[in-house]
């Protein structure tokens, strides 16, 4: 009996060995994608955001009206303004933020780091090398404004692109309007499987301006003014270096 008892234990503690490296090998979680900075009627999937709380890969962020969401991300800076919803994926450079609805203000420093927002089929990419705050704003499902008050944004809608520069604001015509079956980062290679395409409509009357037909431009200038919010410029001087003009 006592030999049989000293085998069992024997077998046990061998078992426990080899079962630590199978433990070691079990992938990790995803690592943070950023920080919540600020959160008022804010919403991550259907449970309130607060302020400290931690943003993953492929979460949902959501405001209500008179709301507002701040997301600090390595270097830079996504908010959410009122009445906006966006999923937000990690990428190499930083972050793909794919608009649902509302706004959405970005402040990149000009380094590394760097916020793509994808709304629509439209893409605005800041300029890497330069320091840059703007905001995007998903209209309706096929009309998009894009912002920049300091720095510039490349923009990619359908085979078209522009960039653009301080302190000037374009409504953008997009070519489809997305519905979604799935969603997945934009950045996937995979990414348009898992969406239906509605082509939009030729650009209807706007504020005396003529439509855009085929073959002509996406990008209607709209004003050459500067854009932002108080709230906006707040987080774009925090991410100024103290040195810098």
């Amino acid at each position: 009996m006592k030999s049989a008892t000293l085998f069992l234990a024997g077998v046990m503690l061998v078992a426990a060995i080899f079962a630590k490296p199978a433990r070691s090998q079990t992938p990790t979680a995803n690592p943070p994608l950023g920080l919540v900075t600020k959160a008022v009627k804010a919403h991550i999937g259907n449970a309130a955001l607060t302020e400290g709380s931690t943003i993953y890969t492929g979460d949902y962020v959501t405001t209500e009206d008179g709301g507002d969401a701040g997301i600090r991300i390595g270097t830079a800076s996504l908010e959410l303004q009122a009445g906006s919803a966006a999923h937000i994926y990690t990428a190499p450079y930083g972050a793909v933020v794919e608009l649902d609805h509302g706004s959405a203000l970005y402040t990149t420093p000009g380094n590394h780091t760097n916020i793509v927002i994808v709304a629509s089929d439209v893409r605005a990419t800041p300029e890497l090398s330069l320091a840059d705050f703007g905001r995007v704003s998903l209209d309706d499902p096929c009309n998009v404004t894009v912002s920049s008050q300091r720095g510039q944004v490349h923009v990619q809608a359908g085979s078209e692109s522009h960039l653009i520069e301080e302190g000037k604001t374009y409504k953008v015509r997009a070519e489809n309007q997305i519905s979604y079956r799935k969603y997945i980062s934009p950045d996937a290679n995979d990414y348009h499987d898992y969406h239906e395409h509605k082509p939009c409509a030729p650009f209807e009357m706007v504020k005396g301006h003529t439509p855009i037909f085929p073959g002509q431009s996406r990008f209607l200038l709209v004003t050459a003014a500067a854009v932002g919010t108080i709230t906006g410029i707040t987080v774009w001087k925090a991410l100024e270096s103290p040195d810098r003009p």
